[in-house]
């Protein structure tokens, strides 16, 4: 079972609500009655998670994401796909969509019950580029509308809570 392999796997970050790679850093600080977990999924920083082995993305060339965050409460269950990036906004957006692709194959053929809302969050250090439209729209083609974010510095916690959230930019005034 895939969610089984992930959760007992190394990839798990017990305790952790927050990750820094290359002086990009997300966190979020848990409410009452809320499950957080993250795993940290690429290989290159963690390279004993063999989640890239299981979800048959070891072919020469193929990124992915850098973390999986699974977030619960009540009956909420979210898996948020999250790629911290210095700036290439372009590749983040591959790597989110890839990572959530070959998960979401893998996910229905061992645990085709599972309910669950799919989320990406792509945090960028960097001016957001002209072109950010485009990523944009090929991650709501993916995700759907509400379910994705390419930010600077908007909130993990509202994003993955789904508190009053409109990506940056068009947000209610």
């Amino acid at each position: 079972m895939l969610f089984n392999n992930l959760l007992f796997s190394s990839c798990l970050l017990p305790g952790k609500t927050s990750y820094t790679e290359n002086g990009v850093e997300i966190n979020i600080k848990p409410s009452s009655g809320e499950t957080i977990l993250f795993f940290l999924i690429d290989n290159q920083s963690n390279p004993t998670c063999k989640l890239r082995q299981i979800l048959g993305l070891e072919q020469e060339g193929m990124k992915i994401c850098d973390l999986i965050i699974f977030y619960a409460k009540e009956s909420k269950r979210i898996i948020c796909f999250v790629e911290l990036k210095g700036g290439d906004v372009k590749t983040a957006t591959e790597q989110v969509i890839t990572t959530y692709t070959y998960f979401k194959k893998s996910l229905k053929q061992s645990e085709p019950s599972l309910n669950f809302i799919a989320k990406a969050y792509i945090k960028s250090n960097s001016s957001v580029p002209q072109e950010i439209d485009k990523y944009k729209q090929e991650l709501k083609q993916t995700f759907g509308k509400g379910n994705y974010d390419i930010s600077k510095n908007s909130s993990l916690g509202d994003f993955l809570r789904g508190v009053d959230y409109q990506p940056k930019g068009k947000r209610k005034k």
